[in-house]
């Protein structure tokens, strides 16, 4: 069944698509070109920018990516790479909301708990009571370069992995 938090991810999921669609071929480079930026962002800004930078990088690429003047001569394969832009737009911000509560080291086991036990309950139940969100965060959490893009993680003094509140 789903939860609170699989119905925003789809939703955003969804309207993304449909802006996508409705703004045709160039939403697509907009993605990728925002995508891009907020890669390299990574690299030299600190965490808690990071969403600030996500946001310009995305204003950025549609301002761009809107001069561009992309002509398809079809509307039909102009929706369909809009809705392709969109989609992945909308995955992308699907799986942030998945992955991006807070989780805790647990030094008993090893590993992170997600979500954090300091979350409220009606949070930690939606968590765990969705379909999709643990198995997204698994899955991010054991591949690098996802790591790196949805969960800002940082070393604390004994090396131990910690997440920030």
């Amino acid at each position: 069944m789903l939860t609170w938090l699989d119905v925003l991810a789809l939703f955003s999921l969804a309207v993304t698509t449909a802006v996508g669609m409705r703004k045709g071929a160039v939403f697509l480079p907009a993605f990728l070109l925002g995508l891009v930026l907020y890669g390299l962002a990574l690299d030299w800004a600190p965490p808690w920018s990071w969403p600030l930078l996500g946001l310009l990088a995305g204003l950025l690429a549609a301002q761009i990516a809107g001069r561009l003047g992309i002509f398809v001569p079809r509307h039909n394969l102009d929706m369909a790479i809009g809705g392709l832009g969109g989609f992945l737009w909308g995955a992308l911000l699907a799986v942030g909301l998945w992955t991006g509560l807070p989780a805790q080291y647990s030094v008993a086991s090893g590993g992170l708990r997600y979500p954090s036990p300091d979350l409220p309950v009606v949070v930690q139940d939606a968590v765990r009571e969705s379909p999709f969100a643990l198995r997204i965060f698994q899955y991010v959490q054991g591949q690098p370069f996802l790591k790196r893009f949805f969960l800002a993680s940082t070393e604390d003094e004994a090396g131990l992995a910690r997440l920030p509140r």
